[in-house]
């Protein structure tokens, strides 16, 4: 190629993150990190409808951090990162979700059925109730991300299914909720149910 050829620059991508989870009660710490592959650049934070970025911080290394005091629902929402470095164009990076937990929206009601021990091949579902509820989340204790989620389209039940239940399905169940007029707010503390099996069998 002539040495006048001039070849397109890949933009840059930062990458944001929350922390210590995208989960935060209402009163808590929550850190937004935003990642660039390359240093002294200047990097904005948005949040989805307010039009206008939220924090910045300039001449960052490869991390922009920003501790935000979650006081009001309204940090809840979803975010992202971009940085500013010319002449390199830059992108908007992944959107990440903060859910804040309100303790103001009551528990929902769960129940097991079948009740008691069950054997291993059981079907068993996990009923959650609330009035307030638009989408139901279930939880497991031990696993960071949900199991299952349910959007309600009338009524103010959902029912999780789990089919032919092993020794891997035994463990506390938690079931959330979040409200209509706010996708991004949900009930806390989780109700919770304990699925425990038959002894015996491998």
């Amino acid at each position: 190629c002539p040495t006048h050829c001039s070849f397109p620059v890949p933009a840059l991508r930062p990458s944001l993150s929350l922390h210590p989870s995208q989960e935060v009660a209402l009163g808590d710490t929550v850190t937004l990190r935003c990642r660039v592959s390359r240093p002294g650049v200047l990097v904005s934070i948005y949040k989805e409808g307010d039009g206008m970025r939220q924090w910045y911080r300039d001449s960052v290394g490869d991390m922009a951090e920003v501790h935000v005091d979650v006081s009001t629902r309204n940090f809840a929402g979803r975010y992202w990162c971009s940085c500013n470095i010319s002449p390199l164009p830059c992108t908007l990076s992944n959107p990440v979700e903060l859910v804040v937990l309100d303790p103001s929206f009551l528990p929902p009601v769960m129940s097991l059925s079948p009740e008691g021990r069950v054997t291993r091949g059981t079907s068993v579902t996990i009923s959650c109730q609330s009035t307030y509820g638009a989408t139901f989340i279930l939880h497991k204790a031990g696993r960071s991300a949900p199991i299952q989620r349910q959007s309600l389209v009338w009524g103010n039940t959902v029912t999780f299914t789990l089919p032919r239940v092993t020794w891997a399905d035994a463990g506390t169940y938690g079931c959330s909720y979040r409200p209509r007029e706010n996708p991004f707010v949900s009930s806390h503390p989780r109700s919770e149910v304990t699925l425990e099996l038959e002894p015996g069998g491998p």
